[in-house]
């Protein structure tokens, strides 16, 4: 084969294989030359002749095999994912220099001949692997449960429902209250009686001859009294022993109902001032003469209204003893009874409840009509101040009236006057009573008026005088005040 020969599907280096459509393009321009040269043209100049290269045979397009696309294969579904690490980003080779770029120099390359491959591969489908699919187990027959018998429980018969009516219940809680203050105060009373009855008997014992005399009395008196706070002591201990009893001011209830026990209260607390002490000394006095104009009023109509607990004290007040009785302890402890205790355990009742009640059980408590008259209407004002301010003031007031007025210049002027000149001076007495509690009233009425209605007891409160041991203390208290009126007239 010579050089000028050329293979079937040869081509020269560094050109692309050309189509078919380009071969026939090459091969009409080739013709169309050769026909054109084939015909007479004039020349007028010289022209270059044009030797056409022949044509140069091109091998045929390359024939690429179908190919069936492989589709990606998954692995089976695992229970947990399956973490995979991150793919690394590419790394790439750091240029050795930079600059231009070097030429590359084309390098001869040995001939290979095209191997011949098929037109058409059939690869055989291959299906793609799915996840695996769960496995549901197979449909049970329903099936009704089986009930096992149980044994019935037992219920204990329950009371019948009664239906709560809230007055009923209302009405049963004041009458314990008023049940449980007042039997305090009535045993209080007992207790005298027996102190009174001990102290006699040792009185007898020791001392015979002071047993039909005046000069016992106060003994027998100062003894009922130390039998009787004595129980109250016990009683009421946690209360009395505290600054709020005596001081006033908020305080804790450790004594009465259930829904009483633990709850704050207001009792007294107010700053008393001197004029409105005064004004109280002045309303005493004046509730003295009103007793004392009554007596009066009595006597001109040919009556006498005996007080048989007056004559009695005028008789042994002049002993130290009596006068200890009359004009400090004995206040002092009655006090602490009618205005500490009795009042406050009364005052969740209302305060006029309160203070109403625990005067009208002071008044019963000295069984006499005359005195006890007196006492309820000073144990109101007392009642008033011991609320407002505190029990220290009450007592102040009371130790006044007993020590004062009905004690030391009383039994003076009685030992100095005549009985004319005694007179003028009752009268006298009960004169300035009487305007000074009239000015009083005039000045301080509404005030009054309004606290009273300020502090009015809800309906049916003094229903709560209906209790068993309020009754049983106002009965006992007027039989033994009628016995000793009885007695004190036969004499």
């Amino acid at each position: 084969m010579s050089m000028n020969e050329q293979q079937p599907g040869w081509q020269p280096r560094g050109q692309q294989p050309q189509s078919g459509y380009e071969n026939q393009t090459l091969r009409n321009s080739q013709s169309q030359e050769q026909s054109q040269e084939s015909e007479p043209q004039p020349q007028y100049y010289a022209t270059p002749q044009v030797v056409p290269m022949p044509p140069v045979p091109m091998a045929p397009a390359p024939q690429y095999p179908f190919q069936q696309p492989q589709y990606p294969q998954y692995a089976a579904v695992q229970a947990q994912p399956q973490y995979q690490q991150a793919p690394q980003s590419p790394s790439y080779a750091a240029p050795s220099q930079l600059g231009a770029p070097q030429q590359m120099q084309a390098q001869p390359q040995p001939y290979v001949a095209p191997v011949p491959t098929p037109a058409y591969v059939h690869a055989p489908n291959q299906p793609a692997a799915w996840p695996p699919q769960a496995q549901y187990a197979a449909p049970q027959p329903l099936s009704q449960p089986k009930i096992q018998p149980q044994p019935y429980a037992y219920v204990p018969p329950q009371p019948p429902a009664i239906a709560i009516n809230p007055r009923q219940l209302w009405k049963t809680w004041r009458r314990r209250v008023v049940n449980r203050a007042m039997g305090l105060a009535f045993i209080y009373e007992g207790m005298m009686y027996v102190g009174s009855i001990v102290a006699v008997i040792a009185l007898g014992v020791i001392m015979p001859s002071w047993s039909d005399s005046t000069k016992g009395d106060g003994i027998v008196s100062l003894a009922s009294l130390v039998f009787a706070m004595g129980f109250l002591l016990i009683m009421r201990n946690r209360d009395i022993l505290t600054r709020e009893f005596w001081l006033g001011g908020p305080h804790r209830d450790t004594y009465g109902e259930p829904n009483q026990l633990g709850r704050i209260s207001q009792y007294g607390g107010g700053r008393m001032r001197a004029q409105w002490f005064l004004i109280f000394i002045l309303l005493g006095l004046g509730v003295q003469s009103v007793v004392t104009l009554a007596q009066m009023g009595v006597s001109m109509f040919g009556g006498d209204l005996v007080s048989p607990t007056s004559e009695s004290l005028n008789e042994s007040s002049n002993t130290v003893t009596m006068w200890l009785y009359i004009g400090l302890l004995g206040p002092i402890c009655e006090e602490v009874m009618f205005r500490g205790v009795l009042m406050k355990e009364l005052k969740p009742l209302g305060k006029n409840f309160a203070i109403v009640t625990s005067a009208f059980a002071f008044g019963l408590f000295h069984d006499d009509f005359v005195q006890g008259t007196f006492a309820f209407l000073f144990g109101l004002i007392l009642g008033f101040v011991a609320m407002e301010y505190s029990l220290v003031w009450s007592i102040a007031l009371h130790i006044f009236n007993n020590a004062i007025l009905s004690g030391v210049i009383d039994t003076w002027f009685a030992g100095q006057l005549n009985d004319s000149q005694y007179a003028v001076y009752t009268i006298a007495l009960t004169a300035i009573g009487v305007v000074g509690a009239v000015v009083a009233l005039a000045l301080y009425g509404h005030g009054l008026k309004q606290y009273r209605m300020q502090n009015r007891s809800i309906p049916d409160t003094y229903a709560g005088w209906t209790s068993p041991v309020f009754i049983a203390f106002v009965v006992v208290n007027l039989v033994l005040a009628t016995l000793l009126l009885v007695e004190a007239l036969a004499s």
